[in-house]
């Protein structure tokens, strides 16, 4: 079967891929990084252990891979949720916040998949830098929207480097919540909650969710 993946069409190929990837992201999200193996990602995608091969020379590869498209996924629709949010930095962080608890982003599968390469990244330099880029990209583009809610409510005692730490924070808090007990997890309440710190910070931007 790994032979007659040779003769498919490029448009074919990254169909294929992309199953491989959606499998390697169900099995972690069962078995966990470690119990993960290329037979597990074969059987998910209902294909021979030699397709995987052919496009994956190796475990290490697919995982990467793996992450890269979550990584991509994840920067995607964010920068998506703020184009659509037009001009007010408010609507465009709450577009983020929107974003970060979506059933597409923060999914039980998924945020089991983030924790467990978090975790490998402590020993795995291709991980934590894909990871930390991923961050920071994310960081800066908050960052900028906070320093424009300061500069145009007039908040100068306010931190915009500390605002977004703690809201990085929240929401990574909320995404712990999310994998420990799913079934109690509420999105809704999340961004409430995220609100609910905003409105303490920009009480005349924040206090009221149907502003802009």
């Amino acid at each position: 079967m790994a032979n007659a993946e040779k003769a498919v069409s490029a448009d074919r190929r990254d169909v294929r891929r992309q199953q491989l990837i959606e499998a390697t992201i169900s099995v972690i999200g069962r078995k966990g990084y470690a119990g993960t193996r290329l037979a597990d990602v074969a059987s998910q995608a209902k294909v021979s252990y030699g397709v995987v091969g052919f496009y994956f020379r190796t475990k290490e590869d697919l995982l990467l891979a793996t992450l890269q498209w979550l990584a991509d996924e994840y920067t995607n629709v964010w920068r998506e949720a703020v184009e659509k949010a037009g001009p007010s930095p408010v609507a465009r962080l709450r577009a983020i916040i929107d974003a970060d608890f979506s059933p597409r982003i923060a999914s039980e599968k998924k945020i089991a998949v983030w924790y467990a390469f978090w975790a490998e990244g402590r020993t795995r330099p291709k991980y934590r830098n894909l990871c930390a880029q991923l961050y920071n990209d994310y960081h800066w583009q908050v960052r900028t929207i906070i320093e424009e809610i300061i500069e145009q409510g007039g908040h100068e005692d306010v931190d915009a480097h500390q605002v977004t730490v703690a809201l990085n924070a929240m929401t990574d808090g909320m995404w712990l919540d999310l994998q420990i007990q799913p079934r109690d997890f509420d999105r809704e309440e999340a961004k409430k909650a995220i609100e609910m710190f905003l409105g303490k910070v920009f009480p005349a931007e924040f206090g009221d969710r149907e502003g802009s």
